[in-house]
């Protein structure tokens, strides 16, 4: 059992806000209250400004530590005073899913577009790909992305076990893929 069941348990039973730390590059971590625990990976309910905003889903070897302290205890009272956490949205299908490759079927089956972002072995370089996906693999999926300045690139297979963190339904990636989808046929 990792030391950091006992954090996502209580996140998830009391909806309570924690961060969670990575082995990203960059020291990534992310806010949120974990709505699904599961044996690869968590489904958190990102906070951002104190708002939520979509999920991302981390396999449990991305995750190096969690901070739960006075600061969260106070981001906790925001929220609640805020009224926000009445607005949290539950991972939906997702919540079934118990493997990554399950998760990638189900956004592949309904259509979503995820923002998928992978670390290579050596923990220094990442890679970012958002957009839509176009084939499922034994091993892993094919995305057909497209760079920060709105031009589609050529499609990317990637396997499951690269994945650091999948994220959906965040307004980067609903507003982002809107403006994509609009133009899927140019």
């Amino acid at each position: 059992m990792s030391h950091l069941a006992p954090k996502y348990r209580k996140s998830k039973k009391k909806a309570w806000y924690l961060r969670l730390k990575t082995s990203h590059p960059d020291g990534d971590c992310y806010d949120g209250v974990v709505a699904e625990i599961k044996r690869q990976f968590i489904i958190l309910c990102e906070v951002t400004d104190f708002e939520f905003d979509g999920l991302q889903i981390l396999p449990k070897k991305s995750i190096i530590g969690c901070r739960d302290g006075r600061f969260e205890r106070c981001s906790n009272e925001i929220i609640r005073q805020n009224g926000e956490f009445d607005r949290m949205q539950p991972p939906g299908r997702l919540a079934s899913c118990n493997t990554l490759k399950e998760v990638v079927a189900c956004l592949y089956e309904d259509d979503i577009w995820p923002a998928v972002e992978v670390v290579d072995d050596g923990h220094t370089d990442w890679y970012f790909f958002l957009g839509p996906i176009v084939k499922l693999l034994d091993d892993g999926f094919v995305i057909r992305s497209y760079d920060a300045a709105g031009h589609w690139e050529h499609d990317s297979k990637l396997l499951f076990s690269e994945i650091f963190r999948i994220e959906v339904h965040s307004r980067y990636c609903k507003h982002f893929n809107s403006f994509m989808r609009s133009k899927r046929d140019e």
